[in-house]
């Protein structure tokens, strides 16, 4: 059963109407069972009555003691929050205003298309989380505002966001002769590299305990070219992103880049530089 209780005013700053996000996680110990990710049964008995809330103006900081900062990072394990971090997802959650939940996207916030921008990280992040709560932010904003259903629902829009998506990574040198090939096909000029891409799709495994090697590349290349529709859309982005072996920071840049397009190609408020 989800809980959700009356977030308190914040007292530090009443001015500002700032009412600390709820608790929306489950009293049972169920959760999102993923990857290895199981369930926290800790979470709801130390966080339901003292959550984690984010804003602009304070930062990280818990619910019962608004007045007081915190300097928060991301953890990899098990546990989806801690006294000194918690899970990236978690951070994203908080940035949007969703409040910290054990499902990250259960109640229907974002769409696939949404969430794989995060693929670029494997959804864990290690450092400050700072980012991805300003992170989230554009994230509430996109879906809040309508943007993320609108581009859902439009094709032209949809591959507009991916094309400049993946524009904000090349040309690469880990990407070698699949810069120029992606640049066309971003610029509608794919075709003539239709028989070279075909050469680069996995031939297919002479066993049957054999899994077929994935080229996220040839998916992004068939559709920015129309040749299929059916392809993963932003998780071949997010993994062709990959390739190119990116820093934290580079990672932050391009998640951030991404979503600063999806606002635009949703038709929301723009985002501040």
């Amino acid at each position: 059963m989800t809980t959700t209780l009356l977030a308190p005013l914040c007292r530090h700053a009443p001015e500002r109407g700032h009412r600390c996000q709820p608790y929306r996680g489950f009293d049972d110990g169920d959760g999102w069972h993923h990857d290895g990710l199981m369930a926290d049964p800790e979470f709801p008995l130390l966080y339901k009555r003292d959550p984690w809330c984010w804003s602009p103006e304070l930062g990280f900081h818990r619910s019962r003691t608004p007045d007081i900062p915190h300097r928060l990072a991301g953890i990899m394990g098990r546990k989806f929050v801690s006294n000194k971090g918690m899970q990236m997802w978690q951070a994203l959650r908080l940035g949007a205003g969703w409040g910290i939940s054990s499902e990250p996207c259960g109640d229907g916030h974002w769409t696939e298309q949404t969430w794989r921008v995060f693929e670029a990280v494997d959804y864990r992040w290690s450092g400050d989380l700072e980012p991805v709560a300003r992170l989230g932010q554009l994230v509430g904003r996109h879906v809040d505002s309508g943007g993320q259903n609108r581009i859902a629902d439009d094709d032209a829009l949809l591959t507009g966001w991916f094309r400049d998506a993946i524009l904000e990574f090349l040309p690469h040198p880990g990407l070698g002769a699949w810069n120029d090939v992606l640049l066309r096909a971003c610029h509608g000029q794919g075709d003539r590299d239709r028989d070279w891409v075909q050469q680069q799709i996995p031939p297919e495994p002479t066993h049957r305990r054999q899994r077929r090697r994935e080229e996220p590349r040839v998916y992004v290349w068939e559709y920015m070219t129309g040749t299929s529709r059916h392809n993963g859309g932003m998780r071949s982005i997010s993994a062709t992103f990959r390739m190119t072996e990116p820093t934290d920071a580079q990672a932050m840049e391009w998640m951030t880049a991404t979503m600063r397009h999806a606002l635009r190609w949703g038709a929301a408020i723009p985002a501040p530089a």
